[in-house]
């Protein structure tokens, strides 16, 4: 099959998505039932598409992670100011610890918190940020700036993601990251961001149980940044404009950041799932299609029962690979 005579069965991915999607699947958060049900339905459809299994005679390969739960978040001291979990800010580990603590730390604005040698910029030049709280804006300068010769323009990087941030922030040495949040260079709303940091992450472990990692994982609300440099006598919009630029140097807010919280910690082993189709002109060669079949699972509050379905996020991506 080329690309010129390849087709989907629109019927056959619709049908996928609304599977995956459905009420059943609960999500299908990782370590759950709407796991074990997502896992069986990928191992079906496998073998009705006649794909080898790729893990010896298996289809599936263990994957251990925990399941980390943070509960009893202290509010964010910073700036003289008391900032609320959940609504706020967010704040989370991936540090195996049962208790956390974040201490009168100095806080710094390290604009978008980037070390990008290839398009010449680096926020932390120069800078030792070593054991502090450093905030930083979401994206990267391009999609700021629009100018199409600065990173890429208006298509994120990698160095816009918030996974990226948290990785450089850690090299760096940072203790506490706190990305400020805006629903447009973000490209979704702050309840997104509240219903994933707020209730239970899985995480790789390594051999260290991750003690290399940034300390808090965290991001702010817009408003409450706003009202952090009022506070401490700076403007919010002068400062995002000049971080957009080349040649921004990180600012020191002169203040301090405290937080606490626990975390209740399990380990469990859970899936990837994959199948082999064998090429015919080109056999030794490998084409990999990926989609991660996970989403947010359920979640139980005040009572009731949530379920994230997930459609786009991502059994779309899921019904692309089997369609």
């Amino acid at each position: 099959m080329t690309l010129s005579n390849a087709s989907i069965d629109l019927d056959v991915y619709r049908q996928h998505v609304k599977t995956l999607a459905s009420d059943e699947f609960e999500g299908r958060g990782p370590l759950s039932k709407g796991e074990e049900k997502t896992v069986d339905y990928l191992v079906t459809q496998y073998k009705k598409l006649g794909l080898k299994p790729a893990f010896g005679d298996s289809y599936t390969q263990a994957v251990p992670l925990a399941k980390i739960t943070p509960k009893n978040i202290s509010s964010l001291k910073i700036g003289g100011l008391d900032f609320s979990a959940g609504s706020e800010f967010t704040a989370r580990t991936q540090r195996i610890v049962n208790d956390y603590s974040l201490t009168n730390s100095d806080v710094i604005f390290v604009g978008y918190g980037i070390n990008a040698p290839e398009y010449n910029w680096n926020d932390y030049a120069g800078l030792d940020v070593k054991g502090k709280t450093v905030v930083m804006l979401v994206n990267d300068p391009g999609f700021a700036s629009k100018d199409p010769e600065l990173f890429q323009g208006n298509a994120m990087t990698y160095y816009g993601r918030w996974t990226y941030k948290y990785e450089e922030a850690a090299r760096q040495g940072a203790e506490a990251v706190f990305i400020i949040h805006e629903t447009m260079p973000a490209g979704y709303g702050w309840g997104v961001v509240e219903n994933s940091n707020s209730n239970t992450k899985f995480s790789l472990v390594d051999d260290n149980n991750n003690a290399s990692q940034v300390g808090v994982m965290g991001w702010l609300h817009l408003n409450a940044a706003r009202q952090l440099f009022e506070k401490v006598g700076m403007d919010y919009g002068e400062l995002k404009d000049k971080a957009s630029k080349p040649g921004f140097m990180p600012i020191a807010l002169n203040t301090k950041a405290s937080l606490g919280f626990t975390n209740t910690i399990e380990r469990a082993e859970s899936q990837n799932v994959a199948g082999i189709l064998e090429g015919t002109d080109k056999p030794e060669e490998w084409v990999m299609l990926h989609a991660h079949w996970d989403h947010l699972g359920k979640v139980e509050k005040n009572g009731q029962t949530t379920i994230y379905n997930g459609a786009v996020d991502n059994a779309s991506g899921v019904a692309g690979v089997l369609t």
